[in-house]
């Protein structure tokens, strides 16, 4: 099958396109070739209602709540004026799905230009609803839009506030409930409550935009989202990050503030005491256990959204890269895998073959999780490491099942081998923004604008 070649790359010869750089003497592709690539795969997954996930129709047809605003981003970067239209044209669709209660359907289907029912539900569509229209006004400065829409991000951050059901101030998610919807993260979820910090302050800004009062309305307490958010990232940062207790009194210290912050998450660090000195931000916390494989997605967003300190930041990634979950491309969706009989296994893991170990969720590579790692490692100040990983983010796009570039949904953790649909959106966007971080670490201002301090 032919899936088509960009004018930019038509009549390059093999040595025109390849690097002989890259680590190892492993020749990757040229940048310039890369960008080109991505670009026409973006302009295959835009549509009158924006961004499908796929270009194929035997792929993902449908605009994503999630793989839209991510896919976004490199459209902002490309500075390309349709493939920005598109992305503006991605949340107004987005919006049509809004419930009475707030809520954002997971997706829009671009066949019947009706939602679909599947899945646990996904508290991150919006949670990406509302960083969307950040990303979006910092790329096109569209106050008016912003404006127009502000109601709708009202209703979708107080639908957000109500999935807090214990008054803890955290986000509780179901199980599968996020973009990992084959996968047992649950109830405190990192990912989920990384992007919430941003999301609050999002809001915060992004009231000043348009003139509105920075708080939630004053039916549910007229409080600062400013405010909300360095709570929530204060609770991230006291519950999720496990350090080893050799000062008596300084744990004791935190055991303190856990007691006093909430009684269940002091029993929690009473009943799993075996779980300490984790070098990177727990995957979930949930009812009196822990999840405890590093989840690539989670710490990258808490990383740009300044959720971790310099020392927190160095440590997540020098373990991301000795453990190989930058191996044998950026980046693993979560490692290591999950087997059968561990806690976390699931039956519906086996689901269609997809989450079996190393694969999918479970340990697979994601090439748009890589583009986040490359971005946290330009913001982080590792250049050398940052080019080195666009280029391995560059091979493992180069890949395909039945021809080069295809740019896949994901790629075998071990055989590393090409998976998942082909010509998928999000693969190719994450590629452009990464690429454009590296070129220009401004662009990463947007995500500092927001940190949640």
């Amino acid at each position: 099958m032919d899936y088509g070649t960009p004018p930019a790359a038509q009549g390059a010869g093999t040595e025109a396109l390849e690097r002989t750089d890259a680590p190892g003497g492993v020749a990757a592709p040229d940048r310039a070739e890369a960008r080109a690539r991505a670009l026409d795969v973006l302009r295959r997954c835009a549509t009158p209602v924006g961004f499908k996930a796929s270009a194929l129709p035997g792929g993902y047809p449908q605009v994503w709540a999630r793989d839209a605003p991510i896919t976004s981003l490199g459209a902002y970067a490309s500075k390309d004026e349709e493939l920005i239209a598109c992305a503006l044209r991605s949340l107004e669709t987005l919006t049509r799905t809004q419930t009475p209660l707030g809520m954002i359907h997971l997706n829009f289907d671009t066949r019947t230009n009706s939602v679909t029912t599947e899945n646990a539900g996904a508290t991150d569509a919006n949670l990406w609803f509302v960083l969307g229209h950040w990303f979006a006004y910092r790329a096109t400065g569209d106050s008016g839009f912003i404006a127009r829409q502000w109601p709708h991000l009202v209703r979708a951050v107080e639908w957000l506030r109500y999935q807090d059901m214990n008054a803890c101030g955290l986000l509780e998610v179901p199980e599968a409930g996020d973009w990992a919807d084959l996968y047992s993260v649950r109830y405190n979820v990192l990912y989920d409550n990384v992007l919430y910090a941003g999301c609050l302050r999002a809001m915060a800004a992004l009231a000043a935009v348009v003139g509105e009062e920075a708080r939630t309305p004053a039916a549910t307490g007229g409080l600062g989202y400013a405010d909300l958010a360095a709570d929530v990232a204060r609770k991230i940062r006291l519950l999720f990050w496990l350090d080893r207790p050799w000062d008596g009194a300084a744990f004791g210290a935190q055991l303190d503030a856990l007691r006093e912050e909430r009684l269940e998450w002091f029993l929690l660090y009473q009943n799993t005491a075996t779980l300490t000195e984790m070098p990177f931000l727990l995957p979930w916390v949930g009812f009196r256990e822990f999840g405890h494989n590093f989840d690539g997605l989670g710490n990258m967003l808490a990383i740009l959204l300044g959720v971790t300190d310099e020392d927190r930041t160095a440590t997540i990634l020098r373990h991301a890269h000795a453990v190989g979950a930058d191996a044998p491309y950026p980046l693993r969706a979560f490692y290591p895998p999950i087997y059968p009989g561990d806690r976390d296994w699931r039956d519906y893991y086996r689901s269609r073959n997809l989450n079996l170990p190393h694969q999918y969720h479970n340990g697979g590579v994601w090439p748009f999780v890589g583009g986040f790692y490359v971005a946290a490692l330009v913001a982080a100040g590792l250049r050398g490491r940052a080019e080195e990983q666009l280029d391995a983010l560059a091979r493992a796009n180069r890949l395909g099942k039945l021809e080069p570039w295809e740019f896949n949904e994901w790629v075998h953790g071990l055989s590393g081998q090409a998976m998942g649909h082909p010509l998928q959106a999000w693969s190719a966007g994450m590629y452009l923004y990464a690429d454009a971080a590296l070129a220009d670490p401004g662009v990463l201002a947007a995500w500092r604008e927001i940190a949640a301090g």
